[in-house]
């Protein structure tokens, strides 16, 4: 309003007063409007303003704040210019904009401030909470939205439709599970088929024996048509390409058809992998380091592989640390899960240690967003809870886990399992 004000006093003393039948000064012109464009896919904002009058003009600045006073980030050189990308910026964060341009006159320099233009990516748009000890650790979403959530509590598949309105949960088991801490906190997992039949893979805890690993599958209305024991220790890993059904359990990688029935049984490396997806075709990896060897990473990496067996990967994700104290963009620390978008070739990782989630695209950082906290937007990766200590009796001790899922729906939307928090956090495409 003030700015109205001024304008429009500006606008009567130049017909009445010093510039009546004069060129009114640059600096008295009407704001320029400023536009933003947001892009998730390049962590960027692109801004386009009306130009400024030529006559008088020093230079501009654009300028941006997050939330308190604005501060310049680039120099505008001339009155021609009209556009300005902004990259490396931070996901889920509100960024304002403006260009200030400034006139030269009589030894003053006066400024001229255009609109103000908002906006940002992959916001926050919805949580819901589950019930508490829930603990949710895997989601997988159907093409019709419907959002399916394991947890390390008890042998439900909790169901939500894309708002967080509960569709009803689906029982695999009423045994207590067994879960185990490798790089990550290794529980239920959960994979769908192309015609909408959902598979848990799940360890049972039973005193006195080791974990028993089984699977089981749904009908599409929920129909519950089998549960079968797994062969292999602890069953860790599920992914689905067609009509192969891969069950990865430690050291071993079975496949089997759409009926249940085993096919092929590889052997891989004995790496500590905390999720296994697919990734144009390929098996990817998220892997923590052995460091057997002098050369082996000093940090996780996303790996994808040319094979099942995982001789050779075609490529890897992730960087080493610079220093002890280094938590810079692009370095993973005890990652639990991530989802893909091949369109924009971007991986979007559950980077737990650093209790946040962390983006890369063409295998290189893009951007980041989260903290440690209960707070809206922020998230719980690491917490305690009972885990199996010895395979071979099943006796179980509490530690403290790094545990977190992430899945992407048909339209972008990203949902995380916020573990310890018991909740799931969506954000935007």
């Amino acid at each position: 309003m003030n700015r109205l004000v001024f304008y429009l006093a500006a606008v009567l003393v130049a017909c009445v007063g010093p510039f009546a039948g004069k060129k009114v000064p640059p600096y008295l012109a009407a704001p320029p409007v400023l536009k933003a464009t947001f892009s998730s896919e390049k962590a960027a904002a692109y801004l386009v303003w009306h130009p400024v009058p030529s006559a008088g003009f020093l230079y501009g600045e654009i300028q941006r704040a997050t939330g308190g006073e604005f501060a310049a980030i680039a120099r505008v050189e001339s009155a021609a210019d009209t556009t300005f990308t902004d990259a490396g910026l931070l996901a889920n964060t509100q960024y304002s904009y403006r260009v200030v341009s400034f006139f030269g006159e009589d030894e003053t320099v006066h400024e001229l401030v255009s609109t103000t233009a908002a906006g940002g990516f992959h916001h926050r748009v919805a949580s819901w909470s589950l019930a508490a000890g829930t603990a949710p650790t895997r989601l997988a979403i159907s093409r019709n939205g419907t959002v399916f959530v394991v947890g390390v509590g008890e042998g439900r598949v909790e169901r939500f439709d894309r708002a967080g309105r509960t569709l009803g949960a689906w029982v695999y088991t009423t045994e207590p599970l067994a879960c185990m801490e490798t790089s990550a906190l290794d529980g239920p997992a959960l994979a769908l088929d192309a015609a909408g039949h959902l598979y848990v893979v799940y360890n049972l805890h039973r005193p006195s024996q080791k974990p028993a690993a089984f699977w089981a599958k749904f009908a599409p209305d929920g129909r519950l048509l089998w549960t079968r024991p797994l062969a292999g220790l602890f069953a860790r890993h599920i992914v689905i390409d067609g009509d192969a059904i891969y069950i990865e359990s430690i050291s071993q990688l079975q496949l089997f058809d759409q009926a249940g029935e085993q096919q092929v049984q590889y052997a891989i490396p004995a790496l500590l992998v905390a999720s296994l997806r697919l990734w144009q075709g390929r098996f990817a990896a998220l892997i923590e380091p052995l460091a057997l060897r002098a050369d082996d990473w000093q940090a996780p990496r996303l790996a994808v592989y040319d094979d099942p067996q995982r001789a050779t990967a075609s490529r890897v994700i992730g960087r080493d640390p610079k220093s002890h104290q280094d938590r810079g963009n692009g370095l993973l620390l005890r990652p639990t899960d991530f989802a893909v978008d091949e369109a924009a070739d971007r991986a979007f990782v559950v980077n737990a240690g650093h209790s946040r989630i962390e983006v890369f695209q063409q295998g290189h950082y893009l951007t980041r967003w989260g903290e440690e906290g209960e707070g809206d937007d922020q998230f719980r990766f690491t917490g305690r809870i009972q885990v199996v200590v010895d395979m071979a009796t099943g006796e179980e001790g509490e530690r403290e886990v790094v545990a977190g899922g992430i899945a992407r729906d048909a339209e972008g939307f990203i949902y995380v399992a916020d573990t310890f928090n018991d909740r799931i956090q969506k954000f935007q495409p």
